[in-house]
């Protein structure tokens, strides 16, 4: 809930720096968004880490995998690539 609240408050704070001129179809160009994520690098890293922990966390519960080699494979190969994971329902 508290990660939709800031992304709703970025979202009004950019609408309502803007200029008279720019609406929310120019504001949101993937030109300004890159250049955005350039400026922010470090936000945009620690977002990317957050969401691949909390992936790992969720596949953990779900799926009764080993945390660490899970949160590892998501930070290298994306949370997408928790999808191809093979759980040995053997192994208890």
């Amino acid at each position: 809930m508290l990660s939709i609240g800031v992304i709703i408050w970025w979202i009004i704070a950019a609408l309502l720096n803007a200029g008279p001129e720019q609406s929310l179809y120019t504001l949101f160009t993937l030109e300004n968004i890159v250049n955005w994520g350039q400026d922010n690098l470090d936000i945009v890293i620690i977002s990317y880490v957050f969401i691949c922990l909390q992936a790992a966390g969720y596949s953990e519960l779900t799926h009764r995998q080993d945390y660490l080699l899970v949160a590892i494979i998501s930070l290298i190969f994306t949370p997408i690539g928790l999808l191809f994971i093979k759980s040995d329902e053997n192994e208890n």
